[in-house]
């Protein structure tokens, strides 16, 4: 199962989800489709949906998926990838209204230099990337905070 994370922002992303959904409706998205929505104005014709989940709904959605698409938010991406799953990564724009600025971008190219995800920075790569992030050799994420634990327990003795 996929699972696409819009955030709750107020702000659309119209172009993430009218994606996802022609991906899924050419086929190159076989699997399960459960998209979260959000303040999207464009509703999905090939997607199971909601325009906000409550908490275990959303759980269940991270626990569930194999694949998770979302905006370039730091929560979402987290999310995901504490969980350990595959994430691809949508940065919101400025320029389409849909942020007040780039930030998504920042995040999204510093984890992806990390290996830790795939960032889709054009939305028209978003369909190789689907069809490729099997193949791809991502790192599971490390926060700084675990190498420092890691050093208080040694020194410890923990």
């Amino acid at each position: 199962m996929i699972f696409v994370i819009v955030g709750s922002q107020k702000f659309p992303f119209d172009r993430l989800i009218r994606q996802v959904d022609r991906l899924k409706e050419k086929g190159v998205i076989a699997d399960e489709v459960v998209a979260q929505i959000g303040a999207s104005t464009y509703e999905p014709k090939h997607l199971k949906w909601q325009r906000f989940m409550d908490k275990s709904d959303f759980d269940a959605a991270i626990a569930a998926c194999d694949l998770l698409i979302t905006h370039a938010g730091e929560g979402s991406i987290m999310t995901g990838l504490l969980k350990g799953k595959k994430v691809i990564a949508v940065p919101r724009y400025a320029k389409f209204g849909e942020h007040v600025s780039d930030h998504q971008l920042e995040i999204a190219r510093a984890l992806e230099k990390q290996r830790c995800i795939v960032n889709v920075e054009d939305i028209g790569q978003l369909e190789n990337a689907v069809r490729t992030i099997d193949q791809m050799e991502l790192k599971p994420y490390r926060s700084g905070n675990d190498s420092i634990i890691r050093l208080l327990r040694d020194f410890i003795g923990d």
